[in-house]
């Protein structure tokens, strides 16, 4: 992983949730990617490392944006 990543809590428990349900992790800058079989998310964070927002695409298409809740869903769900 990058270390110029935010390093924040919410970014920390993201990151570590996604690992531990097998997902495949990417950081750019204030961006994480997250990839599972079908499913893509990109999740935004400020400097900080706190959660700004996501957005996820399935097999049905895109979500939209979401919160951090509706993405740990996904992770914990999808994986």
């Amino acid at each position: 992983m990058d270390t110029e990543r935010p390093v924040g809590l919410d970014a920390r428990y993201l990151t570590v949730t996604a690992e531990a349900f097998g997902w495949d992790l990417a950081w750019d800058e204030e961006e994480l990617a997250m990839r599972c079989g079908p499913w893509t998310v990109r999740a935004r964070f400020a400097p900080s490392g706190a959660f700004v927002v996501a957005v996820a695409e399935g097999p049905d298409g895109s979500l939209g944006q979401m919160s951090m809740p509706q993405v740990l869903e996904i992770v914990e769900t999808r994986s």
